[in-house]
């Protein structure tokens, strides 16, 4: 390191050169000897001219700073001799205090002890910055506070399909001839339409079918299980499945040009509490062509179902059996069935309480009903007199079954009217224009007897309404007993 010229540090301004003082003394003396006589050979101005004392450089600072005495000097690390110099003795012997002096004075006080530093931590950190006393250095690690914004968009759905185990790996593609990739197009076409070969119910058939199966739902010993069956054959395959839930979309896919006629999704459909999300995708594979053609019973019972759902059944050509007890459907759903009538034979839509009075006219639609369930649905009795009076017009036999509130109606007749007037009382309301206002109180009097509601007074016109409109709903009352009861001839008829 060159002593010519004291080292200016910015970042450090505590910074000190490693020299020792007598060297630093001697190179000032050798500049104001050299700078002295460049001055007096430029004539150069007395102020503008190199002052010419160490002292004096040193005695200027002192007075324009702090008036403290200044004890000791700071010394470097290597530095083999320490001055100190007081203040006061400094400015009174300043001006007569030659160079010579001064380092006859550095060597008297050469031979004390070097005055101890404080350590400092050996190693550098960006953080805390240079080490006091020492000069500053470039940092290696400067590029790392460079701060560079970068915004990156979030990808919600990433083009290359993450890991599943779900999901078959895609195999390398290769490269195929016209010919071959015609006939991949035809098969594809032909497994979209009749659905892919399952082979048929010959042992040797049905091996390739539950190995098959084994693969879609690996890891459950499918395969085990199925061949210790009683008696192995689609039908029982769709039952075992249907049995354990199993009756998935794929499973469906697979099955749906085979020869089952009964499907129970109750189990595969099942909410789950929120946690099977995929029961509602098994509906649409029932709209795939030439799809489940022998079906004839299905269950859905106990889930849930949209009435809009039921558009992907309505097509199916031998269904007799729909069971959908609980499963939330309302009216539209009984219209979306109209489509089955020339099938459907028995329809269970109990515990449905959205279902009410105006579902009547799609139920009247399926003709060829021979069961049917309306069990706690909100169907009164205004709609079951409504279907009462239909199946006996049509001359129809049913299996009816029809809300609790509707029975007890039923069984409690004797307590709404008299249920069975003996002359000179009619029955039959079409006589009531005919009787006089005596015949017609005579009559409301006998029914009010029973329901101490029917008031047996008023003007003939009211009296003939009021009679006529109770006769009216006892026949229609007689009809739905009948219907209950299965007989073969209704009163009054």
């Amino acid at each position: 390191m060159s002593s010519a010229l004291p080292t200016i540090d910015e970042k450090n301004p505590l910074y000190c050169p490693a020299i020792t003082a007598s060297s630093y003394l001697s190179s000032l003396r050798r500049q104001n000897r050299q700078r002295k006589a460049k001055a007096r050979t430029q004539n150069q101005p007395q102020k503008d001219r190199f002052l010419s004392s160490f002292a004096r450089i040193l005695d200027n600072a002192l007075q324009e700073g702090d008036p403290e005495p200044l004890d000791i000097l700071p010394r470097s690390d290597d530095d083999s001799t320490a001055t100190s110099f007081g203040f006061n003795s400094w400015k009174e012997n300043v001006s007569t205090t030659s160079f010579e002096q001064l380092r006859t004075s550095v060597k008297k006080v050469s031979n004390r002890p070097p005055l101890k530093r404080k350590r400092t931590r050996s190693s550098f950190s960006d953080l805390d910055g240079p080490t006091k006393y020492a000069r500053s250095i470039q940092s290696i690690h400067e590029s790392s506070f460079e701060v560079s914004v970068r915004r990156e968009r979030l990808d919600f759905f990433p083009s290359k399909p993450q890991y599943s185990p779900l999901v078959v790996p895609k195999k390398p593609v290769v490269k195929t001839t016209l010919a071959e990739d015609l006939q991949a197009k035809i098969r594809a076409l032909e497994d979209e339409l009749y659905g892919p070969p399952i082979g048929t119910e010959s042992p040797r058939g049905l091996k390739p079918l539950v190995e098959r199966l084994d693969a879609m739902m690996p890891g459950i010993r499918l395969q085990d299980r199925l061949t210790k069956l009683p008696e192995l054959s689609h039908q029982t395959i769709a039952d075992f499945l249907g049995e354990n839930g199993l009756l998935n979309v794929r499973v469906l896919t697979l099955l749906r040009t085979s020869e089952i006629w009964r499907l129970v999704l109750t189990d595969t459909m099942g909410d789950e509490d929120g946690l099977n999300l995929a029961g509602k995708d098994v509906f649409p594979v029932f709209s795939k062509p030439n799809g489940f053609l022998f079906l004839s019973e299905l269950t859905l019972s106990g889930t849930r179902v949209q009435d809009i759902d039921l558009v992907h059944i309505h097509h199916l050509p031998r269904l007799v059996t729909l069971t959908m007890n609980n499963t939330g459907i309302g009216n539209e759903a009984i219209f979306h069935l109209v489509a089955l009538r020339r099938s459907l034979l028995q329809l269970s839509i109990a515990t449905n309480p959205h279902i009410d009075d105006d579902a009547i006219p799609a139920i009247l639609m399926l003709s060829k009903l021979s069961f049917l369930t309306i069990l706690d649905t909100s169907v009164d009795m205004p709609g079951i007199r409504r279907l009462a009076q239909t199946i006996y017009d049509d001359r129809r036999v049913i299996d009816i079954e029809v809300p609790s509130a509707c029975e007890t109606y039923i069984d409690n007749m004797d307590t709404q009217y008299l249920v069975d007037p003996q002359p000179p009382l009619i029955n039959n309301p079409s006589i009531v224009p005919e009787l006089s206002a005596a015949a017609l109180k005579r009559n409301l009097a006998a029914h009010a007897a029973r329901n101490p509601a029917i008031a047996a007074v008023g003007s003939k016109p009211e009296m003939a309404q009021r009679l006529t409109a109770l006769l009216e709903t006892r026949k229609m009352d007689m009809l739905v007993r009948e219907m209950l009861l299965g007989g073969d001839e209704v009163a009054g008829r």
